[in-house]
């Protein structure tokens, strides 16, 4: 693209956003305090922190629908328009008008740069000195959301037309002449994520810690709307959710882990919910394929007498943000026109019809002293089935090749009784009742004489009614797992299976005691009494004795239980042969010769999935959680500030788990109050992510330890096969030789969890995205994704997606 080229780009860019921030109206959604207004309604307009909020709606669905029209999760239906078509197939059409900025509202980059110049704006213009009457400076919040919007904007802008495409700058421009002045300087900035991280990192760090150590929430704030629709506190992007992302989009993976952590620790995050958000999987004798309900409280939003809805998954979380719900942040819409913005894109594109619905009536007091009237239109969900986008044979395939795991037992007189593990047939992940579900029934068409399950996605407005508090930014699962993302690169991949398995959190018993308490403990266990040495194996560089071939336990090495350095183990066992050589001569039966190393049965591997159940620091019949860590991570983890987990206190709810008796095919919810229990409020727990989908996996049976078909060694073994073909023990897993694979292999397993977890919710084509750059590989993405429609590669599709340029929206031509 030549200078003249690129100066008409970015003239008309600039010139219709600033045309579109002039033309916009900045009225407050909420009802401020006075202290607010301190600065006039001329700047108001400019700058209004609420007026940012409201231009955010403009791009809200666009975030959903882009990236899931780019990811590997959506398909086009039957009746897809052109321009979504276009988008669905990255632009390979045969009508290029089609695949240009003008030609569908979701294409339009003024919209982008509408909210950045308003941040811009905002930040050169924002007064932090003013005080209230306290001296306190009232303004500082504010100041941190528009620097946390303006990053978190920028990064939706740089997965949308990608690196180094579009200007990148933090002066408002406010005139002609400021466009003038920026087109005329032939060295501004490109976007790309290393501008990103360097220009807008610092001073989000500084806010960072302002934010931190402030209450949480806006000044003045508290209900968002009129009719109430959510708190404030879930119209606030966290800075350090916000830097995380920045930080794991340009490759700094420590630095993302740290801030991700920041927010983790906090009381508005903490460990994931263990009584919620899960889904049950089952099969009825009656029917031919699987059922899927909730687990978790029904919720729901009423005005006066009418309930707008009632379901119970996290979009309609409508309270402040604490660490007992999982909605973070969102893009609120409108429950009606005369109240704002409305926003049904993403409805109407899944294929559910927008309609006004009015209701009127009158509440009376339970005395009957006093009454209220109200009128209330609001927008209402019907089914048309000629939806643009459907879910993909990629993701009904991912779905289907998870294993739903369940107890197997009985209850007799109140107690369970366990027998086995085993994996539910045919049922997969049961988190598609969060995608296709109506009330526990799926939403079904018939097409002839089939019924086609689960094309009807409900995910963002559950219930079939009109959710208002979508869509979803950030959540707590969202959190995990792009820490997760963030600690696996930075060298910690087992405690990422961690996350997805078993939860992190603050628990005696949910780690592997360290290796220094193990192997140095004076215990009345002895090799002659238990062979501990079962549960107890060390890294690549260490041995242990086992026994002596034909021959008892050398008596001072009985409660000993040393761990041995080859070198060492030679020395030792030398002196102790030529000790034994020399006290039987002169006996009545003599060694002939001093015995060696061949004589022992030396057990020799690296740490695995036995390194630390069961060993006698723990209860004989307990084990800890997360006993497959790695104790190379585990010995690095103690001097990792974002791997202390003593900060991160769990939950104190009982866990459920489901179980079939004696072989129905039906589940029975049973409340098990696991180990550790409620009745100690020192120690808590938490769950895996996966467990959301595919059931709950009680950690402190020892019988249970590698029955669980997700576990971490063989999780491991099946994507290296996969990927490589290599076969890898579990010895080669833990040695140290093969740390890249490992680290690829866990990072597949997070990608396959976010597309089970954060499907249809609008982060799948950026999580390929940064999957595909950081291992320098486009086919990550374009195989993936070319297996959408059929479930096999379209090599067609495959091929134009190998061209990373083909990856992006099209940059304005004139």
């Amino acid at each position: 693209m030549n200078k003249m080229k690129r100066k008409s780009i970015i003239c008309m860019m600039l010139l219709s956003m600033m045309l579109g921030m002039f033309s916009t109206s900045c009225q407050d959604m909420l009802t401020p305090d006075s202290e607010r207004h301190a600065y006039t309604v001329a700047e108001d307009t400019l700058y209004s922190y609420w007026g940012i909020l409201k231009s955010l709606q403009n791009i809200a669905e666009r975030y959903v629908i882009l990236n899931e029209c780019r990811g590997d999760l959506v398909d086009e239906s039957a009746f897809v328009s052109d321009t979504i078509g276009a988008i669905v197939n990255f632009g390979k059409v045969s009508d290029p008008e089609k695949w240009k900025d003008g030609a569908c509202a979701y294409l339009r980059i003024s919209d982008y740069y509408h909210i950045i110049n308003s941040c811009n704006a905002y930040i050169a213009m924002c007064d932090t000195m003013r005080t209230t009457g306290t001296n306190q400076s009232y303004m500082v919040k504010e100041l941190a959301q528009v620097h946390s919007i303006r990053a978190w904007v920028y990064m939706q802008l740089l997965y949308a037309y990608g690196p180094d495409r579009v200007p990148f700058y933090k002066e408002p421009m406010l005139t002609t002449d400021d466009i003038n002045n920026f087109v005329a300087n032939k060295s501004h900035a490109l976007l790309n994520a290393q501008v990103l991280a360097q220009e807008l990192g610092p001073d989000l760090e500084v806010l960072e810690k302002y934010e931190l150590n402030s209450e949480y929430g806006l000044p003045g704030y508290g209900e968002y709307g009129d009719p109430y629709i959510c708190h404030s506190s879930k119209c606030m992007f966290p800075i350090p959710i916000v830097l995380g992302d920045l930080y794991l989009l340009s490759g700094d993976y420590a630095k993302s882990a740290e801030h991700y952590f920041e927010y983790i620790k906090t009381d508005k995050c903490g460990s994931l919910l263990v009584g919620k958000y899960r889904c049950m999987g089952n099969l009825d004798d009656r029917l031919d394929y699987p059922i899927y309900r909730y687990d978790a409280e029904g919720s729901s939003i009423s005005v006066g007498a009418v309930i707008i809805s009632s379901n119970n998954i996290p979009y309609v979380e409508t309270g402040a943000v604490s660490k007992s719900t999982e909605l973070i942040t969102c893009i609120p819409s409108n429950m009606g026109k005369l109240q704002g913005r409305v926003l049904t894109d993403i409805n109407r594109l899944f294929g559910f019809q927008a309609e006004l619905q009015s209701y009127k009536g009158e509440i009376t007091s339970s005395d009957g002293e006093e009454s209220e009237i109200y009128d209330v239109t609001l927008v209402t969900l019907n089914r048309n089935y000629e939806r643009e986008l459907i879910p993909s044979r990629g993701y009904e395939a991912l779905c289907d090749s998870q294993k739903y795991e369940i107890y197997v037992g009985t209850v007799s007189g109140g107690s369970l009784q366990i027998d086995t593990l085993e994996v539910l047939p045919d049922v997969g992940d049961a988190r598609r009742a969060w995608i296709y579900a109506n009330n526990g029934a799926q939403w079904t068409f018939r097409e002839g004489d089939d019924i086609l399950y689960g094309k009807m996605v409900s995910k963002q407005n559950p219930g079939g009614a009109f959710s208002t508090v979508y869509p979803a930014i950030y959540r707590k699962s969202t959190v995990w797992l792009r820490y997760a993302e963030a600690i696996n690169r930075a060298g910690f991949p087992s405690y990422a299976f961690a996350i997805l398995k078993n939860g992190l959190c603050s628990n005696t018993s949910w780690f592997p005691t360290s290796p220094e308490k193990i192997y140095n403990s004076k215990t009345v266990y002895s090799l002659a009494e238990k062979n501990i040495f079962d549960y107890s194996v060390t890294d690549s560089l260490y041995c242990y004795v086992d026994y002596l071939t034909g021959d008892t336990i050398p008596k001072g090495w009985q409660a000993d239980n040393k761990i041995y350095s080859l070198s060492d183990l030679k020395v030792e066992v030398a002196a102790y042969f030529q000790a034994e050589f020399d006290a039987s001569q002169g006996t009545d039966e003599p060694l002939p010769e001093v015995r060696t190393m061949d004589d022992l049965s030396v057990r020799w591997q690296p740490a695995s999935a036995k390194a630390f159940s069961n060993t006698p620091a723990l209860a004989e019949d307990k084990a800890c959680a997360c006993y497959y860590l790695d104790r190379r991570e585990l010995a690095r983890a103690g001097s990792t500030p974002y791997m202390n987990f003593d900060l991160v206190p769990g939950q104190s709810q009982n866990q459920r788990i489901y179980f079939k008796e004696q072989g129905k095919l039906f589940n029975r919810d049973y409340n098990y109050e696991t180990f550790p229990s409620d009745t100690d409020p020192t120690i808590l727990y938490t769950m895996g992510i996966h467990q959301r989908g595919c059931g709950a996996i009680r950690y402190d049976d020892p019988k249970q330890y590698g029955r669980s078909y997700f576990n971490y060694v063989g999780m491991v073994q099946k994507k290296i096969k996969e990927t490589t073909g290599k076969d890898l023990t579990e010895d080669d897993i833990y040695s140290g030789s093969y740390d890249a694979l490992v680290q690829d292999a866990v990072e597949d397993l997070i990608i396959d969890e976010m597309g089970l977890e954060l499907a249809f919710e609008g982060s799948r084509f950026s999580d390929l995205y940064r999957a595909a750059e950081r291992r320098h590989n486009p086919d990550y993405l374009a195989e993936r994704i070319s297996k959408r429609h059929t479930g096999e590669v379209d090599a067609s599709l495959r091929s134009w997606l190998n061209d990373k340029s083909h990856w992006f929206l099209p940059i304005p031509q004139e």
